[in-house]
């Protein structure tokens, strides 16, 4: 199938970084080096064996963050969906996507604060680099992208149940591991006043026991375990 046999003549299309945030990137990544590389370099308590081998491997690895960053793409053709981001590349043909969704992020300062995944027949979910709020219109992008998948995926595409109950599985444990993050950030602050308590006003020598820093702090990993846990559950039963 040809893409004018069915009016895809906007197809190949490729996602990238605008350079307007391309050369921000450089700058920050450039100024944040400078001034890191200067105060190590003539600073006098930091050995030469030390500063001059991580100023080489700063330099190298900054200067593979901003090359990786460059070659990031989300490539779209008439039989593929190409993601290639900075460590790791995956290629979905049409038939074995699932979804393709729009998702709010947790984004803060000049971050974006939609992005669009694509979902394979694993379950598993791949951000595309570039598709969202600050280098396209996302409504009219994912519009786009959804006519492409519906026209492109083969008149005999079915949803795969088996790719469905691990999507929702994967999305539950997601949500399941943010509870439990949100949980223990909440819970830091009156454990830390407990801890806090325990050595500024008298008590009983058991209750000073109770309150021991070490028994306090284990409480996290269980407060997490047990939010998590419980709200993956949930979600698994109500679906």
């Amino acid at each position: 199938m040809r893409a004018w046999d069915v009016g895809y003549d906007r197809l190949p299309r490729e996602y990238r970084m605008r350079r307007s945030r391309m050369h921000a990137f450089l700058w920050v990544i450039g100024l944040s080096t400078f001034s890191l590389l200067g105060g190590m370099l003539t600073a006098d308590d930091l050995p030469a064996s030390f500063s001059y081998p991580f100023s080489i491997a700063w330099v190298a690895l900054m200067g593979w963050l901003f090359y990786a960053t460059l070659r990031s793409s989300t490539t779209v053709d008439i039989k593929t969906i190409h993601v290639r981001g900075i460590v790791r590349r995956r290629r979905l043909v049409w038939a074995d996507v699932q979804d393709i969704r729009a998702e709010a992020t947790y984004a803060e300062g000049d971050s974006a604060s939609v992005v669009v995944y694509v979902y394979g027949r694993d379950g598993r979910r791949a951000l595309l680099p570039f598709v969202d709020d600050l280098h396209v219109d996302v409504g009219r992008e994912l519009a786009m992208l959804t006519a492409d998948w519906q026209e492109l995926r083969g008149a005999d595409w079915s949803p795969d149940a088996e790719a469905a109950v691990l999507i929702r599985r994967r999305r539950a444990r997601r949500r399941a591991l943010g509870v439990g993050f949100t949980s223990v950030a909440l819970a830091a602050i009156p454990l830390l006043a407990l801890i806090v308590l325990r050595f500024s006003v008298d008590m009983p020598g058991w209750l000073k026991s109770v309150l021991h820093p070490l028994v306090i702090l284990s409480v996290v990993p269980l407060l997490f375990a047990l939010t998590a846990i419980g709200s993956y559950r949930r979600q698994l039963r109500n679906g």
